[in-house]
């Protein structure tokens, strides 16, 4: 191990304007063993109550993490104070909602990854979807990382949000700023809102690379240059990242229409025609990239040939999904919600992607670094 410490450039250039400097460091390291706590809290369904929406956040920092994690902690305590009140009128939704503060995000994503081993069976028979939200704001510029199947329903709820700044949606303030950033007319589908490639690093990991379950990861972005430092404080965010906190509002707003629907939903809201969509282009992506392997494009046919057969069935149950909510029929609608809900599950190798067993999605899993990769296993040979 190399031992480093951060100078700034005004103190460094004290050091190198010295004629042969030498630098004696001193280095204390805290290793003491102490506890990580993650914190749960759930508002029961009133038809549903096993199956699971999950909420979460992390809640320590590097430092003092005005933005990562704290705006996030100070978004899921308002998101649970909102539903809260809701739930002593006496409302419930269909499905439990689940609130998790984790702990230790920094140091390996503890708390997240032991909790979600520790009840991987409940979870893989019953969570619907983890929406997670380590930084609510540090600019306006809202971002959201998420599998395609929550494409829709996450646009749709962008769509009713307002945001702060204009007379326009979130989701149509994203396409005009995206417009004007190609200096060309707004175009695109709420589809386009999301990046379907979710990257590694943060809680939703346990959720999606190693259990199957749908994730989202939502924050409004911006000029973040404090990031994991000393000046990432309350003051920089009230001051520079969101003054007023009117885009952790929204943020809120956002974060709570989407949980409400996927909690209130007869039709669990989730695409997988969109996600066979990307699958496919995923598929045509490897294969380009591979072109200088020397194998043919029939070394790809089966997975071309896979991809093709989960659009026909996702298309499918999209049909009979909507006769059957067009018929209002409960019972066949259950045994649907039942089947979508195990679809991302279908993407698991039970023995993980070679090298990596751990990661067991067949379509996402990080790359080394926090970069995201697709078809890992394929990407990888």
């Amino acid at each position: 191990m190399i031992l480093s410490a951060p100078l700034s450039y005004r103190d460094a250039r004290t050091i190198l304007d010295t004629t042969n400097p030498t630098i004696h460091m001193r280095v204390r390291l805290d290793d003491r063993i102490r506890p990580v706590w993650t914190v749960t809290g759930l508002i029961r369904g009133s038809e549903q109550p096993d199956d699971l929406v999950i909420v979460g956040n992390h809640r320590d920092a590097w430092i003092y993490g005005g933005v990562d994690p704290s705006s996030g902690s100070a978004a899921l305590m308002e998101l649970a104070r909102g539903l809260g009140a809701l739930a002593q009128s006496g409302w419930r939704p269909k499905r439990s909602i689940l609130f998790a503060s984790w702990d230790a995000e920094e140091f390996a994503l503890t708390s997240s990854t032991e909790w979600g081993e520790q009840y991987a069976d409940r979870l893989t028979r019953h969570a619907v979807a983890y929406v997670n939200v380590d930084s609510a704001a540090s600019g306006s510029r809202f971002t959201a990382q998420a599998v395609p199947a929550l494409n829709r329903t996450i646009a749709e709820a962008a769509q009713v949000v307002r945001d702060p700044d204009g007379r326009m949606s979130i989701a149509a303030a994203v396409r005009d700023r995206r417009a004007r950033d190609l200096g060309s007319l707004a175009t695109g589908t709420a589809d386009d809102l999301v990046d379907n490639r979710p990257s590694g690093g943060s809680d939703y990991s346990v959720f999606l690379n190693h259990l199957g379950i749908p994730i989202a990861d939502l924050s409004f972005t911006g000029p973040y240059s404090v990031y994991h430092s000393l000046y990432d404080t309350h003051a920089w965010v009230a001051r520079i990242g969101d003054p007023g906190f009117r885009y952790h509002a929204a943020l809120v707003q956002i974060w709570g229409v989407l949980t409400l629907r996927l909690a209130n939903a007869d039709a669990l809201p989730l695409d997988y025609e969109e996600s066979a969509r990307r699958i496919a282009g995923y598929v045509r992506e490897i294969e380009q990239r591979s072109t200088h392997l020397r194998c043919g494009a029939e070394s790809f046919e089966g997975l071309s040939a896979a991809a093709a057969r989960l659009s026909i069935a996702a298309e499918a149950f999209g049909r009979n999904r909507d006769e059957a909510l067009e018929r209002g029929d409960v019972s066949r609608l259950a045994l649907l919600n039942g089947k979508i809900q195990s679809v991302e599950r279908a993407l698991l190798d039970p023995e993980g992607i070679p090298g990596r067993p751990w990661y067991r999605h067949l379509v996402y899993a990080p790359k080394f670094t926090y970069a995201p990769e697709v078809l890992p296993g394929i990407s990888e040979a």
